[in-house]
């Protein structure tokens, strides 16, 4: 009896013992949550956002209370109230929150203010209340959107046309540019230019008008602005051109491209050509776009009109709407997107402007390929060349020597395929050549040494 007595008031003990243990560990623990994760972008703008992560492994979140305080003001950005068991304590043991909320509606204004994390867990610990974690951390309020004021007159567009857009704004921002239709066009800095920013536009030639046209702006606290940009559409028309393709050039120019690209079908000339002209060309000229949407140089060299090749003649324009016809059906449509230009065979090839080489390669359609920044997203590009002498990465001076003409990629006879681009669009090279043109759409914009923008 009495060794039954014992085990039994053995097993009390034991038993006591580990819900003493259980009551001090979970119950009465003295740890407070842990934030895993808080991430809050400084200064605080319009609308802003948090992202927290907290963490209480023994008895778990009770309650989750944050909000912002300026002078007598005080506004909740969350509460939360997480059920408790009074023996198991909270279930959730942890909480991932993204919180998005409204400074200016909230009734606060531009300045130091302070942001209160409340974090109580599910412990018996001050009065049931829990373990508190109280966190104070001083923030700036950003609610003022920037100012933007645009400095360059109306500005006349065309399909296919470019322009040059300046502008100043109120304060350092993280992001500006022109929005023109659905197309960003990124604004840029000049050396010397004394807080303007320079946007070279372009209505790309497939849409006719104008839907929209604003400077915007987004200051480090993500506040925006936008403020409209005068303009003008020009009405034109571009010619329509037929092109026949022969036996004769399928044989002479489809094997140039079996020979480099496996994915152009093989074993038929005209299968072959209707994918180049087609798929391939498309995929080429997303390449392009990429490779010009944003310049890699701080200096800008298109302050005068471009240079075209020596002493050639015109053999197609930027805009034609072709037509390709093989045995009197039609097998393709296509715009060209730059300008022909025909000399003598393996003519010398001239920078158009000084710049830098961003691509020097065999590239489709095009063939041998060369891509020159002028910087503030102004591009030209040379192709159906002999070859280079230059390479990626080098500098070029307007007029030096950068290749020959010749009848690679998709060409029928040997010339240079031209073509100029704003920030990833095609645009009309025979603007840039023309020296009125430059002058008053791009060069009477930028700024004079010593000279203070109009505001």
């Amino acid at each position: 009896m009495k060794r039954i007595f014992s085990i039994l008031l053995l097993l009390f003990v034991v038993a006591l013992v580990a819900a003493l243990s259980f009551l001090f560990f979970f119950k009465f623990e003295g740890t407070p949550p842990e934030i895993k994760k808080f991430v809050l972008r400084e200064p605080l703008g319009k609308k802003s956002k948090l992202i927290l992560e907290v963490s209480d492994q023994r008895s778990g979140i009770r309650a989750i209370k944050i909000y912002l305080l300026q002078k007598q003001h005080r506004a909740a950005l969350f509460e939360k109230q997480y059920p408790v068991d009074l023996l198991w304590g909270s279930r959730v043991k942890e909480e991932h929150l993204e919180i998005t909320f409204e400074p200016l509606k909230l009734g606060f204004r531009s300045g130091k203010a302070k942001l209160l994390l409340e974090i109580s867990d599910g412990a018996w610990r001050n009065g049931l209340k829990g373990n508190l974690l109280a966190v104070e951390k001083e923030v700036l309020l950003d609610l003022d959107s920037p100012r933007i004021v645009i400095h360059s007159p109306i500005h006349y567009l065309s399909p296919g046309g470019s322009n040059l857009v300046v502008y100043s704004i109120s304060e350092k921002v993280r992001r500006h540019g022109v929005v023109l239709n659905e197309r960003f066009f990124e604004g840029y800095e000049l050396p010397g230019a004394d807080r303007l920013y320079f946007a070279l536009v372009a209505l790309p030639i497939q849409e006719r008008d104008i839907t929209k046209m604003f400077v915007e702006a987004e200051d480090l606290a993500g506040n925006k602005a936008r403020l409209p940009v005068a303009y003008y559409v020009r009405k034109k028309k571009y010619r329509h051109d037929v092109i026949n393709i022969t036996d004769s050039f399928l044989k002479r120019k489809i094997p140039e491209f079996w020979e480099r690209y496996p994915d152009v079908p093989q074993g038929d000339l005209l299968k072959a050509f209707i994918y180049i002209n087609t798929e391939m060309r498309q995929k080429n000229n997303a390449t392009i776009s990429k490779l010009t949407r944003r310049s890699q140089i701080k200096a800008f060299y298109g302050d005068q009109a471009l240079l075209r090749l020596p002493k050639s003649a015109t053999r197609a324009l930027f805009g034609d709407h072709r037509t390709y016809y093989y045995k009197r059906r039609e097998i393709g449509r296509a715009i060209h997107l730059g300008i022909d230009l025909a000399s003598v065979a393996r003519a010398p090839v001239p920078a158009a402007a000084e710049g830098k080489v961003v691509f020097a390669d065999y590239l489709g359609i095009y063939g041998n390929t060369i891509i020159l920044d002028h910087g503030l997203g102004l591009f030209t590009l040379y192709a159906h060349l002999a070859g280079f002498t230059v390479s990626l990465g080098d500098s070029v001076k307007r007029g030096q020597l950068i290749a020959y003409t010749d009848t690679t990629g998709l060409a029928g006879g040997d010339h240079l395929h031209f073509a100029v681009l704003v920030q990833g669009v095609f645009v009309e090279p025979v603007e840039w050549f023309d020296p009125h043109w430059v002058k008053t759409r791009i060069k009477s914009k930028l700024p004079v040494p010593g000279k203070a923008p109009k505001s």
